[in-house]
């Protein structure tokens, strides 16, 4: 990231879109996302100013997502003493906030699909035998998140 002036690294640009499109397609606002790619690429705190500056969004957007983005536990808002503005910068344990969202969804899905195989659809055997392989699998993915996760804190 560029720290002589408000604008990216084209390069930067692309990572920050690319985190933005990802988050958007989880069902979160796509500016939540770029703030949170910006973030990642920042190796210090910035405020409400300069990221709106820094995304061109406005800043009522940033301060929005901002407080979703805190809320979710993946940035936190920071104060320096004699300056009245908000900073914001990635959450210490980001990496297990983030797995650990993947973990529940992943374990949602898996329960879903075990339901699907108490349907009446589900007597017919190739109908359960889908269900239950993409619950199983789903399971399996959690798990193994679960022991990443371990092993990390080891």
């Amino acid at each position: 990231m560029r720290e002589d002036d408000t604008g990216l690294d084209p390069a930067d640009e692309v990572f920050v879109e690319r985190v933005g499109r990802f988050f958007e397609g989880d069902g979160a606002p796509r500016t939540g996302g770029r703030m949170l790619g910006l973030l990642l690429l920042s190796p210090r705190e910035m405020s409400i100013d300069e990221i709106a500056e820094r995304l061109r969004v406005s800043r009522a957007s940033v301060s929005t997502n901002a407080r979703q983005l805190e809320g979710f536990g993946v940035v936190e808002r920071v104060s320096h003493m004699g300056d009245r503005r908000d900073f914001y910068r990635i959450a210490p344990g980001l990496e297990r906030t983030l797995l650990r969202h993947r973990m529940e969804r992943l374990a949602q899905v898996e329960a879903l699909l075990a339901a699907g195989t108490a349907t009446p659809a589900a007597r017919d055997e190739r109908v359960r035998g889908r269900l239950q392989v993409l619950s199983r699998m789903h399971g399996c993915a959690a798990d193994a998140l679960r022991a990443c996760c371990a092993a990390e804190a080891a």
